[in-house]
C-alpha cells in the first residue's frame, strides 16, 4: 500500500499545476463554472494535506508506543534474576569458597563474592549484593584503587571478549606482600549477548613461580634447542636455540611434523619406538635438514611426557655436533694417516694387510710387500734443514701412489720409510713379474731429481720385497722379511731391490746382536784407537798420523776384533757415532799432547769426523772441549771429512768450516776423487789437505790413467794452495812416482800399518831417537819441500 501515498500526490501536484498554467498564459479563457472548480481544487488540497497530517501524527503515535514497548521488554529481560530458593543456596556457596570468587551480572552488579574477595577489598562488612564498583567505592573502608582497577579490568574482559589475567600486590600485616592472580572470564548467551561476568583468583606461591621463572628463562636462552611435540610428533613450541639452528621461526614451523626438519627415520621413531608404553627415552644422532636445505649433524634426545587422563607429549632436544664429528674425522685422520704425506700409516697398512690373509685363507692368491728406505735422506734433511726435507717425503708420496693401482695399498711407515702392498695376484709368476717391474719403477722414479727449494736433490731407494706365502703368512713375519730384504739392498751398494732370501735372517740377527754389543763397548773399554803414521814423501821422516778405531769384542784370549766397515754403519745408523766421535777427538787429543811433552817429532793427528757428527748441534762444543782438556793447541789437530758430507745447504757446512777455521784447526777433504767430487767444493769451502784415494794409487802404473789422474789432481790442489796427501802406498814404485809429481805426504804400508797405541809410541821414540843421533832434537824437514804449510808455527 505504501505506493499509493506518492500516487495520490503525484496526481494532486499535476492537477495544481495545470491550473496555474491555463490561469497565466490564458487570461482570456472562459469556461463554464470556472469559479467552482478553482474553488473545488483548493478544497482538495487542504483536504489531502489534512489527511497526510492526521497520518503523520498517528505514525508518531504508533512508533512511541512500540519504543516504549522495547525498553519494557528489554528492561523486562536484563533485570535482576529473582533466583529460586535453591539457587539462592548454589550462591552462598560461593561465599564460602576458600579461593578468590565473585560473580556480576551485564551491568557490573555483584551477585555473590567469597569472603577471601571480600576481604581482600576490605568489603566483608558492606552489603555489596546489587551494588556496583562504583557505588562499593563509596564506602570508606573499601579499596577503592583496587575497586578502580576492577572496573577497568572487567570492561577489558568485555570488551575483548576472552578471559583477562591481572596480577595484584597484596600488602600482609608482616610487611611483606604476597602476589594475587585473578581471572575474568566473560559469559555470553546463545545469542552472544552478555550474561555474567565470573571473577577468580589465587595467591601464587613465589618460590614456584620463581623456579618457573627461571625454567622458562633457561628455556628461552640455552644453547640447546629445545621442542614440545604432541602425541603425532607436530610442533608446537621451540625455544630461539632452534631458530638459529635450523633457519625456521616459530610461526613458520608451528604445528608442522618433525619430519620436516629430520630425516625419514623420525617417522620410524615415533611409530615402533614409542609404540612401546615401556619406552620413554630415545636418543641418538640424526641429520637435521636447514631452512637453505643444508644437512646437519644433530644429536636428538626425545622423552615421553605421559600425564593421567591426557594424550601423551614428547619433549625434544637438538643439539649441533658439527664440531663433534669434525674433531672425531681429525682424530680417525690422524689414526690412521700420515699427517705429512696423506699416506695411510702403520696400523691401517697392517689392518689391509691381515684381512687380506684372513680372506685368502683357503685361497690361492698371492701377495706382494716392498719396504723402501730412502738414501741419503738424512743428509739432505740435516742440510737443508726439515721444511726441505717435507717436501721431499711429500714428493717421494706423489711419486709411489703414481706408480701402485688405486686399490694397492701405500703407506708411511715412520721417518724416511715407506712400504707398499700389492695383493690380490692369481698366480706365482705374476706376483714375481709384477714385484720385479714394480720395484724398477720404485728405484728408476725416487733416483729422478727432485726440486726443494730452488735446488735439484738426488737421493735414491733402497727395496725390499717379501712375498705370501712363500716367506710368510702373518702380517709381522713378511713385514719383518722385507725389512731385512731391504738391509741387504743397503750393503749391495744402495739403490736397488732384493727379493727376502733365507740367509738374510740369520744376518740380520747378527746386526742386531752387533748392536747390542757396541752400545756396551765404551762402557767395556772394548774399543781402541789405531794410528798409521804419515811421513814427509821427499825426506821420509815422519810428519803426523791418522786416527783409526778398533773394537776387540769379548774377554777371550786374544779378543776378537770388529773390523770398522762392519760396525761403523751401525753406529751411523743408530746415532751412536756422535758419542764414539766425542771419545774419539777426546783421546786422540789427550794422547797427541802425551807425545808433545815426550818431545816426540810429531806435528799433528788426523780425526775423521762422520756425517751425522758433523751435522750434529753439539759438535764444535764438543771438538773445544777435547782441545780444552788436554791442554792441546789447536794447530796440532786435523779433521777429515769426506764429499758426502758437503752435499746439502752450502751456506750452513761453509759457516761450520770457518768455525773450525777460527779455531785454528786444519781441514782435509778424504777420499777426494770418489763420490760426489766438484770442483766447486774446492773454491766454496776453506779446505787446506786434499787426500787422494787410495783406489787411484793401488792401479796406478807411470802411463796408466790413474798416475794422470792423481798428477792432475796434485798439480790442481797446489795452485789452489793446498797440500795432498795419497794414501795406500805400498810399493817404492809408486812412493817414487808421486814424490816427482811433487806429492807432500805420504801414507800407507810402505811406511807402516795402523798401529796400536803403545807401538805408535815405540815408533815415535826410535825416530826421536835417530833424530838425536844425528844431532836434531827436533824433527826438523831435510829438503826446502818439507817446510811451509804444516811448519808454520811448528819451529
Amino acid at each position: 500500500m505504501n505506493y499509493k501515498i506518492p500516487l495520490c500526490l503525484l496526481v494532486l501536484v499535476l492537477a495544481n499545476v495545470s491550473y496555474l498554467v491555463i490561469v497565466h498564459f490564458v487570461p482570456d479563457w472562459h469556461v463554464p463554472y470556472k469559479d467552482e472548480l478553482a474553488e473545488a481544487l483548493l478544497g482538495l488540497d487542504g483536504t489531502v494535506f489534512m489527511v497526510f497530517f492526521i497520518g503523520y501524527l498517528w505514525q508518531w503515535r504508533a512508533e512511541a508506543l512500540a519504543a516504549n514497548d522495547e525498553e519494557a521488554q528489554e528492561a523486562a529481560y536484563y533485570e535482576m534474576p529473582v533466583l529460586s530458593p535453591q539457587n539462592q543456596d548454589y550462591l552462598r556457596v560461593i561465599e564460602h569458597i576458600p579461593d578468590f570468587l565473585c560473580l556480576k551480572d551485564r551491568d557490573g552488579h555483584w551477585l555473590r563474592a567469597s569472603r577471601s574477595y571480600l576481604l581482600s577489598l576490605n568489603l566483608q562488612d558492606v552489603d555489596y549484593i546489587g551494588k556496583t564498583d562504583d557505588e562499593l567505592i563509596a564506602f570508606p573502608q573499601s579499596n577503592a584503587r583496587a575497586l578502580r582497577l576492577s572496573g577497568i579490568q572487567d570492561k577489558s574482559a568485555w570488551h575483548l571478549r576472552r578471559k583477562v589475567k591481572e596480577t595484584r600486590v597484596i600488602p600482609r600485616l608482616d610487611n611483606k606482600s604476597e602476589i594475587l592472580e585473578i581471572i575474568r572470564t566473560p559469559v555470553f548467551d546463545v545469542m552472544q549477548n552478555r550474561l555474567y561476568l565470573l571473577v577468580t583468583g589465587h595467591f601464587v606461591d613465589q618460590t614456584e613461580k620463581t623456579k618457573l621463572g627461571q625454567v622458562e628463562q633457561a628455556f628461552q636462552v640455552c644453547h640447546w634447542c629445545f621442542v614440545f611435540l604432541d602425541a603425532q610428533f607436530r610442533i608446537n613450541r621451540v625455544n630461539p636455540a632452534f631458530t638459529q639452528l635450523t633457519g625456521y621461526v616459530f610461526d613458520e614451523i608451528n604445528h608442522q611434523p618433525m619430519s620436516r626438519i629430520i630425516d625419514d627415520q623420525i617417522e620410524l621413531i615415533r611409530t615402533d619406538f614409542f609404540n612401546n608404553e615401556q619406552e620413554v627415552l630415545w636418543s641418538g644422532e640424526l641429520n637435521c635438514r636447514h631452512k637453505n636445505g643444508k644437512l646437519l649433524p644433530v644429536r636428538l634426545d626425545i622423552i615421553a611426557i605421559a600425564q593421567e587422563g591426557q594424550e601423551v607429549s614428547y619433549f625434544a632436544t637438538l643439539f649441533d655436533i658439527t664440531a663433534q664429528k669434525q674433531s672425531e674425522q681429525r682424530v680417525m685422520q690422524i689414526a690412521h694417516y700420515d699427517d705429512l704425506t696423506g699416506l695411510v700409516n702403520r696400523v691401517v697398512f697392517f689392518n689391509r694387510l691381515n684381512l687380506f690373509l684372513k680372506e685368502v685363507k683357503h685361497k690361492t692368491y698371492f701377495a706382494v710387500i716392498f719396504f723402501i728406505d730412502l738414501d741419503r735422506f738424512k743428509t739432505v734433511n740435516d742440510s737443508l734443514g726439515h721444511d726441505a726435507g717435507n717436501s721431499l717425503l711429500k714428493d717421494t708420496a706423489v711419486r709411489l701412489r703414481a706408480i701402485m693401482r688405486e686399490d694397492d695399498v701405500v703407506a708411511r711407515l715412520s721417518g724416511d720409510e715407506f712400504a707398499l702392498l700389492l695383493l690380490n695376484q692369481t698366480s706365482h709368476e705374476q706376483a714375481l713379474y709384477s714385484a720385479s717391474m714394480i720395484a724398477g719403477e720404485i728405484i728408476h722414479k725416487l733416483s729422478e731429481v727432485y726440486h726443494i727449494q730452488s735446488r735439484e736433490v738426488f737421493i735414491g731407494a733402497s727395496v725390499g720385497i717379501s712375498m705370501y706365502p712363500d716367506d710368510g703368512t702373518t702380517a709381522e713375519v713378511l713385514l719383518k722379511h722385507a725389512d731385512i730384504a731391504m738391509y741387504e739392498a743397503k750393503k749391495q751398494g744402495r739403490n736397488n731391490y732384493q727379493f727376502y732370501k733365507k740367509d738374510y735372517a740369520a744376518a740380520t740377527q747378527d746386526r742386531l746382536l752387533m748392536e747390542l754389543d757396541l752400545r756396551k763397548a765404551l762402557e767395556k773399554n772394548e774399543l781402541q784407537l789405531y794410528y798409521q803414521p804419515q811421513y814427509y814423501a821427499a825426506s821420509r821422516t815422519i810428519f803426523g798420523a791418522e786416527v783409526l778405531i778398533r773394537w776387540f769384542q769379548g774377554s777371550t784370549k786374544p779378543p776378537k776384533m770388529i773390523p770398522p766397515d762392519k760396525f761403523i754403519s751401525i753406529a751411523e745408523e743408530t746415532g751412536l757415532i756422535v758419542e764414539i766421535g766425542e771419545w774419539i777427538m777426546k783421546v786422540a787429543c789427550l794422547q797427541m799432547k802425551k807425545w808433545l811433552l815426550a818431545d816426540y817429532p810429531l806435528k799433528q793427528v788426523s780425526v775423521n769426523v762422520s756425517a751425522r757428527q758433523f751435522t750434529d748441534n753439539n759438535f764444535l762444543k764438543s771438538v773445544e772441549d777435547a782441545l780444552s782438556q788436554a791442554k792441546l793447541d789447536s794447530k796440532h789437530l786435523e779433521l777429515e771429512i769426506t764429499e758426502s758430507m758437503l752435499v746439502g745447504d752450502i751456506k750452513q757446512i761453509e759457516l761450520q768450516l770457518q768455525r773450525l777455521k777460527k779455531m785454528g784447526i786444519k781441514i782435509a777433504l778424504d777420499d777426494f776423487g770418489t763420490g760426489y767430487s766438484s770442483l766447486s767444493y774446492l773454491k766454496s769451502f776453506p779446505i787446506d789437505v786434499l787426500k787422494i784415494d787410495q783406489s787411484f794409487i793401488r792401479e796406478m802404473t807411470v802411463e796408466s790413467k790413474d798416475a794422470r789422474l792423481t798428477s792432475a789432481i796434485i798439480e790442481m790442489g797446489h795452485s789452489l794452495g793446498q797440500k795432498i796427501i795419497a794414501e795406500g802406498v805400498e810399493t817404492e814404485q809408486q812412493l817414487e812416482y808421486l814424490t816427482h809429481r811433487g806429492c807432500d805426504i805420504i801414507q800407507g804400508y810402505f811406511f807402516s800399518k795402523p798401529l796400536p797405541t803403545q807401538d805408535m809410541t815405540n815408533l815415535l821414540a826410535k825416530e826421536a831417537q835417530r833424530h838425536l843421533t844425528s844431532s836434531q832434537r827436533k824433527a826438523l824437514p831435510s829438503s826446502s819441500q818439507d817446510t811451509g804449510f804444516f811448519d808454520k808455527g811448528l819451529l
